[in-house]
Parts: C-alpha cells; structure tokens; sequence
C-alpha cells in the first residue's frame, strides 16, 4: 500500500547499501524525490550540490564521520531537520547529535511507518507546516517553566535542555530532590512535545503498594481475580499516543520492572488475566529523587531497565543552588495567596529576606510555598522574619571552632578536618593512614554538598571511578546520607 506523503527532496547517507536501497524504496513509493551516499565525504558532495528538505544520517558511516556531517550539514543549511540514525548501541551518540542539533534519531531496526512518520513530520516543519506552532509551544513552554520555578541563569539553562529534547521520542530520566518540580518539568516536556493532544498519565510509584502497581500500569481482565467486576484499562494503555510519567521510579518492585521493560521493549501490554496483545505507543518520562545508578549497583533497581530509560537525563537543581529565585518565587507565591484571600498584596520586610536568603530549603519549592501562604495568611501589614516561621538554626552557620579561628574564612576543608586529627597510634604509617582516611571523608563530603548529592558528578570532580567512589561511600557508611 502506497503512503501519501509530501513532495520534497530527502538525502539518505549510510555505510550499509541495502539500508539505503531500502528507505529509498519506502520514501519513493511515498513520493519522495531521494538520493544517497554511503561515506561522509559522498554526503559532503550530495549537500554541496542541492540543499535537501530532510536528511537521514547514519551516526557511523566512514570518514568524515556522521557528526561531522552533522556539523557540516548545520553550517551550511541551519533551518535543515536532520534524522539520526543509530544501530540499538548507538543512543549515546543519538543523545550527543540531539545536542548537537538535529532534530529526531530513529533507531535500528527501524519500523518503516515510524521511518515515514518521522520523515513527513520533519517535511512539515521544513515547509513551514508546524514550525510556528512549535515555536509558539517551546516559548509558551519556557515562559511557563519561568513562571513557576524561576528565572535565575540555572532555570534559563534547565528550560534550554527541556527545549531540546522536547520535540523528540527521548526517554527522559528526571532527577531531584523532593519539592524541586519534577512533575512540572514533565508536564512541560509533554505539552511542548508533538504527542500534546494526547493523554498525560502520571503514576506515583511511591504511593502505590506493589500488589497494585502492575493492576495501576496494565490493567485487568474480568474475573482475573477476586472482586474484579469489570475489566479496567492501565494507565500505559491509556497513555496510548501521548506520555507515560513514572514519578519516584526507584519505588518499583523488580517485578514489576521486569514487566514495565518488557512492555516498552515489545511495545505491546497485556491486561491481567488476559491473553490478547495491546499495542500501545507511549513516551515515557521517569522521576527519581535518589540517583538511579546507585541503585542499580545496590541491587535495587534492574540495569537494563535504566539504560532504556536513560536516553536523556535532566536534573533540577535544588532551590539553595539557585538563591535568585528564592524571592521572585515567594513573591509570586504572596501575591497568588492574597488574591485567594482578596486582601491587598504585602511586602516582605528586610529581615525577612534575609532569613529567607540564608535557609538552606531542604523542602525546596514546595517548602517555600507553603511557608510563604502561611506568613501571607497571618501578616500585618507586612511580613517579617517571624511570620516565617523557620528554625533558626537551619539558617545560620554554625560558629567556628575556637582554636581555628585565625585561619583564613575559605579554609573551610581545613577548619573541618584539624579538630579531627588524630596523633595517636601504633605506628607512623598508621597514624598517617588514619588521617588520609578522615581527609578522604571530608573531601569526598564537601564535593557530595557541592554536587547536590550527585554521586556521578562527584566522580568526575574527583576524577575517580564511579564505582570506586560507591566502594568508599560504602565504607565511610555514606551511601544513604544526604549532606548537610
């Protein structure tokens, strides 16, 4: 059956000759026009002649290579949609060319109507079709990431990366601590995405005993077990077409991953108590407070499970890394507060500010909000520090110890390890070994504090294996602490 799709030119570059004979079969017979290559420097020829509507780029064809490709093609031709595409161990890749700036990836083995749903859909935005309405979804997009979580350089940045990988098919693996927003950024990938028509499905897998979270994720049959009245739908079925959101993932029962990653792999579910396949098309965006790699070498999480998720990682960084939006979002909190109440908007006074300022918000957002409706709720006039409501102590430093008091304010490392020096022991090289091992700790707990607790990004600072680092963790019996 021949598929109806628009006229336009699509260049296919890639190393393997049946792969090319093959999509230029399909797109033809769509009523393409098409030419291919098979190495980069074919590809370097085919763009110089003509400018093509779409390019389809194999990640790994011979020299030059498919990102310089990508590179030359993006100078050369920047409005270009250029389609990357990858063999199963090629997502890396994939995810490094999204950055770079093309515009979807199609894995293979590829379908042949996703091929050409991809293809038509890149046209359509090359021919001005939906580009505008894009553009209108990934500002409206921004604007209301702004709005609701800040406008500091650090949110700017997260709602360039949201931008991204928005458009695309990515799995999106979503970090941060409680109270940060992750349902927000994943609602904002999904109404900035093509499936935005289609159904949102949240599950809390925190909330969900694991008796019932496979019921909650496929659904039943009727009679399938006791009380089963009726059959009911999961939410992936319902998802059908649009996005799947995974909040606190890392609470799953491996069973139930087990089945989630099947279902995802083989794009088909099956109800409980039932033995006809559904076939479903969902996106799935996953939410974690804690680092899901550390679960997967504690056991507590299924690897294969992660690295299918894991096509694109967005973390959100807690509300004392980003102070500048402490009081635009308070203000906008106070001032949503007093039109609920409709009572005229107040002021926060100096002192408030900056005890605000200097709390650390191990609540994040959320903490913010409810402090900020509270004070709002029972001010005169305007609202002070007291208003506020917050322990003092969690937001003030703790006073130096005296003996350290006439070393330099930034010596922070030092000042923490001295009171700790220990002289005592059997042996020089025990007592050596000792302290190395207490400086080992400090330093490894000021980079936990300074990364958010991000234990991959510790590894890197310090430039150490990541499974070297958990070793340490381990022994130092910090694999559950967050630092303070």
């Amino acid at each position: 059956m021949e598929l109806e799709g628009p006229v336009g030119y699509v260049l296919i570059i890639d190393d393997d000759r049946d792969i090319c004979e093959l999509l230029t079969y399909l797109l033809e017979r769509a009523g393409y026009e098409t030419r291919h290559g098979q190495d980069g420097k074919s590809a370097m020829l085919l763009l110089a002649e003509r400018e093509p509507d779409v390019l389809l780029l194999d990640t790994v064809i011979p020299e030059p290579n498919g990102m310089l490709v990508l590179a030359h093609a993006r100078s050369l031709y920047p409005h270009l949609p250029v389609l990357m595409v990858t063999g199963n161990t090629g997502v890396a890749s994939a995810v490094m060319a999204i950055k770079a700036g093309a515009w979807d990836y199609i894995p293979k083995p590829f379908e042949n109507t996703r091929v050409l749903e991809l293809v038509n859909l890149a046209m359509k935005t090359r021919l001005g079709g939906n580009s505008q309405q894009s553009e209108t979804s990934k500002t409206h997009a921004n604007k209301h990431i702004a709005r609701l979580m800040g406008e500091s350089h650090t949110i700017r940045c997260l709602s360039i990366d949201l931008g991204r990988v928005a458009h695309t098919n990515f799995s999106v693996i979503i970090n941060g601590e409680t109270g940060t927003g992750k349902e927000l950024v994943a609602k904002s990938i999904h109404a900035a995405s093509p499936r935005a028509e289609m159904a949102f499905m949240p599950i809390d897998c925190g909330a969900i005993p694991d008796s019932l979270i496979e019921n909650e994720l496929f659904g039943h049959e009727r009679g399938s077990y006791t009380g089963a009245n009726s059959h009911q739908i999961g939410k992936l079925e319902a998802a059908n077409g649009g996005t799947l959101f995974l909040d606190e993932i890392a609470n799953m029962s491996l069973s139930a991953q087990s089945k989630l990653l099947r279902a995802l792999q083989e794009r088909i579910v099956f109800r409980i108590g039932g033995t006809k396949p559904i076939p479903v098309d969902v996106r799935v965006l996953a939410a974690s407070h804690v680092n899901l790699m550390d679960a997967v070498i504690s056991g507590q999480f299924r690897e294969d499970l992660y690295y299918r998720l894991n096509e694109y990682v967005i973390r959100i960084p807690p509300l004392r890394e980003r102070p500048d939006d402490v009081m635009s979002l308070a203000e906008r909190f106070m001032a949503e507060t007093c039109k609920e109440l409709n009572m005229p908007v107040v002021e926060f006074s100096p002192a408030a500010r900056k005890l605000m300022l200097s709390y650390h918000w191990p609540g994040n957002v959320r903490e913010l909000r409810a402090v900020v409706r509270r004070a709002t709720l029972i001010a005169i006039g305007s609202i002070t520090a007291d208003d506020l409501n917050l322990p003092l102590r969690a937001a003030s430093k703790p006073p130096l110890p005296e003996c350290n008091q006439c070393l330099p304010t930034g010596n922070r490392l030092v000042r923490e390890f001295l009171p700790c020096l220990c002289l005592e022991g059997e042996s020089l090289k025990s007592i050596t070994q000792n302290n190395i091992n207490q400086l080992e700790r400090i330093i490894i707990k000021d980079a936990l504090l300074k990364s958010g607790n991000n234990k991959a990004e510790v590894a890197r600072r310090l430039k150490i294996d990541y499974k070297t680092l958990y070793a340490k963790l381990k022994k130092m019996q910090l694999t559950e602490e967050t630092p303070s």
